[in-house]
């Protein structure tokens, strides 16, 4: 019973694991810093990209209200 326990328990880690998913690196836009977004993403450099930082000293508002 403990062997099977333990084989879940290692069988959920590691299905926990792979489904992190992998990221690519762009580019801000502003102050060059460094942007992580999903692989998959269709982004690339030729979009607009702005860090987290960048976005809130430029006043925008990437964040959706719940009103």
């Amino acid at each position: 019973m403990k062997k099977i326990l333990a084989f879940m328990m290692i069988l959920t880690t590691l299905l926990a694991l792979a489904g992190c998913g992998e990221k690519k690196t762009l580019t801000c836009d502003h102050c060059g810093a460094d942007v992580q977004v999903a692989a998959d993403s269709e982004m690339t450099d030729e979009w607009i990209i702005y860090c987290e930082e960048c976005e809130a000293s430029l006043g925008f508002n990437t964040l959706v209200s719940e009103e």
